[in-house]
């Protein structure tokens, strides 16, 4: 980001801006690895099935049906009446049973679990993993909520096999919330992609070998209704529905469950993708009873990114980050942003912060359904004595009025009561014990006024369960101390926690009071930090 002066203006006159999103919000992150899949900033979930034939695992495999197949056995569990079970996770402790043959699963999360983090878990990723899956093969865009809860050990059984008679399919879908009808959709939505790995289904196949992938349809690799026109026509080549062992062709038995009357109604494409998209949402939506999910995550209009407080010396605080606006139905190189913020007393400053358009990459990012980002940086300092307390985003567009983003009118808040100090901070890699541990040391800045309060960082520990691919994540609380005299109407309080060096990358929160007033800076990366601490200046 290019350094920004303080410019003076005149106060603007806000405009309605209608969002429900407010931020900072729990499933901030989810929305960035949903919608952010190339360009200048990137999750890049899409990069496991994309294309759509695509797996790291090599021939025979295809990681968009895997996805989406890991997802319906980790839901298909659950019990409506008990409301136990659903997707959360589990399916990773689950995978020594019959019922959950192959590598598909491990795989999977394989890839996942690289993004899994205490803001998003592994039953969250599985859920989007479908919605991105579809997305990559061309089919339909599936609604997406946040909110899932990890299960940390084995459910019940019960996932459906290919040996099973109708009645016990019929039973088994209808315990997880489903007709017959519904069971049809599920069936053949799930069975657009993919095939049937010979290694794992050697008595379906007639063949064993790692390569031998007979397909569900002639169009595999696209998420579209070949698989019930073929079926319809007399012409299939799925081997649920050909297979030479009649006992095993369930996908002949489940779509015949109602004499074809919904596959009839799947022949319509556009039903077939309308179809597909609801019943997908109620699968990845169906959660134990105790677990509620967020509202669908939308993309985000105009949202701070990656901003930054801390004291900086010579009574001024450093600010920055990036400012990202969804330039999906704009003109990005119409637009530029500034920023008004109030300070600690929530007075409005008369000037206001630029933010200048990344250059990079075109400064964008993008996402599927032609969504676009541009990202605007911005660097300052403002006086640590006034302090800061929330700010406005300016959009300002060629040819059109001012838009004034105040955050469903409260402003973007920021708390300068506790301010991450990263120069301060360190994680110096080198063994401090004989167990091989390093030292993670966090600094922060606390207000004056504050300092009687508690003051600590919450660090995630990842730790590795035997013959699982999820980690366990527990919050370690380590108290800081007070590190330094008065800088600037703050003091630095510090603290060190030994860690396993295998838990390098990580994140924690700087935290400062207790009860009803908790300020906070979130989710903060230790891979980012230096390997040395620096003294304050």
């Amino acid at each position: 980001m290019k350094g920004a002066s303080l410019i003076s203006t005149v106060l603007l006159p806000v405009l309605s801006v209608n969002a429900v999103y407010t931020w900072p919000s729990e499933y901030d992150q989810l929305e960035d690895i949903l919608y952010l899949q190339q360009g200048y900033i990137r999750f890049g979930l899409r990069d496991g099935v994309t294309p759509c034939n695509f797996s790291s695992s090599g021939g025979g495999r295809q990681s968009a049906a895997e996805w989406i197949r890991t997802a319906y056995h980790d839901m298909a569990t659950h019990d409506v009446e008990t409301g136990l079970g659903g997707l959360d996770g589990s399916i990773a402790f689950e995978l020594g049973r019959a019922e959950n043959p192959g590598d598909a699963f491990n795989a999977t999360f394989a890839f996942t679990e690289d993004l899994r983090s205490i803001k998003a878990s592994s039953a969250d990723l599985l859920a989007m993993a479908v919605v991105v899956s579809s997305m990559a093969c061309g089919g339909p865009i599936i609604p997406y909520r946040g909110g899932r809860v990890d299960a940390m050990k084995a459910g019940v059984s019960g996932v459906p096999e290919p040996d099973q008679d109708l009645a016990t399919h019929t039973a088994i879908f209808a315990k997880q919330g489903f007709n017959t009808a519904e069971m049809i959709t599920m069936v053949a939505c799930g069975h657009t992609l993919g095939g049937v790995h010979g290694v794992d289904f050697p008595q379906i196949t007639g063949n064993g070998s790692e390569e031998n992938f007979p397909k569900f349809d002639s169009t595999y690799t696209t998420f579209d209704n070949t698989i019930v026109t073929e079926y319809l026509g007399n012409n299939s080549t799925d081997p649920l529905v050909i297979g030479q062992n009649d006992t095993f062709n369930s996908d002949k038995r489940i779509f015949g469950a109602d004499n074809n009357k919904t596959m009839t109604s799947l022949a319509d494409p556009t039903n077939f993708q309308t179809q597909c998209s609801d019943i997908f949402a109620r699968m990845i939506d169906t959660v134990p009873a105790d677990v509620t999910l967020s509202e669908v995550i939308t993309p985000i209009e105009v949202k701070p990114w990656g901003i930054s407080l801390f004291l900086a010396g010579n009574n001024t605080l450093s600010f920055g980050g990036y400012i990202r606006v969804r330039t999906t139905n704009r003109n990005a190189d119409d637009v530029t942003v500034s920023l008004q913020y109030r300070d600690r007393k929530n007075n409005t400053s008369t000037t206001t912060i630029p933010a200048t358009r990344e250059r990079y990459l075109l400064g964008q990012s993008y996402g599927f359904a032609s969504e676009v980002f541009t990202w605007y940086g911005f660097s300052t300092v403002l006086d640590a004595t006034t302090g800061i307390s929330s700010f406005d985003v300016i959009l300002h567009t060629v040819g059109a009025a001012d838009e004034i983003i105040t955050n469903n009118g409260g402003g973007f808040p920021l708390s300068d009561a506790i301010l991450y100090q990263p120069a301060q901070s360190c994680q110096p890699q080198v063994a401090v014990n004989d167990a091989g541990q390093w030292n993670i040391t966090v600094t922060a800045a606390v207000r004056a006024d504050r300092i009687s309060e508690p003051v600590a960082f919450d660090w995630v520990s990842e730790r590795a369960i035997p013959g699982v691919m999820v980690k366990s994540l527990e919050v370690q609380r380590t108290a800081m101390e007070k590190a330094s005299e008065e800088i600037d109407g703050y003091y630095l309080f510090s603290g060190t926690k030994s860690i396993d060096n295998v838990q390098w990358s990580t994140t924690f929160d700087v935290v400062l009071g207790e009860g009803d007033n908790v300020s906070k800076v979130e989710f903060q990366s230790t891979s980012a930090m230096a390997t040395s601490c620096k003294a304050f200046s």
